[in-house]
């Protein structure tokens, strides 16, 4: 099979990536970052910089004037490849999603195995080591391997990536039956999302939670952000005491494209734990999520955190797959 490698260029571009996509959606990859909805806000620029591609030489003078968010759009484009057969057809892309080093890959299954999967990560390699020269710091470039992924972990294995951390799960809620509505502890009160000046506020309760680890709090700044579906729960003297921040997007499987709910983080102050506050949040960003129209929810968490494993599927979620970070 002669295939020809080429940048992201246009529109139709997404419309193939996100075709092939379909193609290879299993049980297992169906919610893998980025999602349907993912892919198209990335790769989806203002009118007058939507034709930029990976060759134009000063890469300063090209962003100038976007914000924040529609330059990391511009260079996840620049930063997306696609690879054609002869007669034009899409049999994989790969991009690396920003900000971040995280690259993504799929292929056609009639080109499986025949050198294409290596050549993705020749091409991810080459960019993040241009990334890290430009930027002067080291970087490592990761990849996600679902545990029934045997073929693309030996290929990663054989690139020189290796595991890193402890495996994750992912774990399915479906909303087949209206989300009961429960209740706070008393004392406290739902806050739905954060302000500019709440920044700091949220941010601190994060270091907390994650022992002293901040988040990057550019989706609070940018037009995707979901205020609704962030929740806070707050006391009554005004501190933030947890919190469950959710999102609503699109998948796509082999039969259609569907609306679905995301719970991203969640946790609670440490010296408030077994309140309830933790429950009563995630059932609450279920409600919600069902109400935005979403089938069923989604959300990750790692294999050895017990505890939140006990609060997810005590509110009925179950575990659809087991994955790893590669990187190198």
């Amino acid at each position: 099979m002669n295939i020809l490698q080429r940048p992201y260029t246009s529109e139709a571009d997404l419309s193939a990536i996100l075709a092939l996509k379909q193609v290879c959606a299993t049980s297992q990859n169906l919610y893998d970052r980025p999602t349907t909805s993912d892919v198209r806000r990335l790769l989806t620029l203002p009118t007058d910089h939507a034709g930029q591609t990976m060759d134009e030489p000063d890469r300063q003078q090209t962003f100038q004037g976007l914000s924040p968010e529609h330059r990391y759009r511009a260079l996840t484009r620049r930063l997306t490849r696609l690879w054609e057969d002869e007669r034009g057809q899409l049999m994989a892309y790969a991009l690396i999603a920003q900000p971040g080093s995280s690259l993504t890959f799929q292929v056609h299954p009639r080109a499986r195995g025949q050198g294409l999967e290596e050549a993705i990560l020749t091409w991810g390699l080459a960019q993040m080591q241009a990334l890290a020269h430009a930027r002067g710091v080291p970087r490592e470039l990761w990849c996600r391997c679902h545990e029934s992924e045997h073929e693309r972990r030996r290929v990663l294995e054989a690139a020189g990536f290796r595991p890193l951390f402890e495996p994750d799960l992912r774990l399915i809620h479906a909303l087949a039956t209206p989300v009961p509505l429960v209740p706070f502890p008393h004392g406290y009160s739902l806050k739905l999302g954060v302000t500019q000046a709440e920044l700091d506020a949220y941010q601190e309760l994060h270091r907390v939670v994650f022992d002293g680890v901040s988040i990057n709090m550019e989706y609070h700044e940018s037009s995707f952000y979901q205020p609704e579906l962030d929740l806070v729960a707050v006391e009554e003297s005004g501190q933030f005491a947890a919190f469950c921040q959710c999102e609503l997007k699109q998948v796509t499987d082999q039969q259609s494209e569907r609306l679905v709910g995301e719970v991203g983080l969640i946790g609670t102050r440490p010296d408030l734990t077994r309140r309830g506050l933790g429950r009563a949040l995630l059932l609450t960003g279920l409600r919600r999520l069902q109400e935005g129209g979403a089938t069923s929810v989604y959300l990750e968490t790692s294999e050895l955190n017990v505890l939140a494993q006990r609060l997810f599927t005590s509110v009925g979620f179950v575990q659809i797959s087991t994955w790893q970070w590669y990187a190198k």
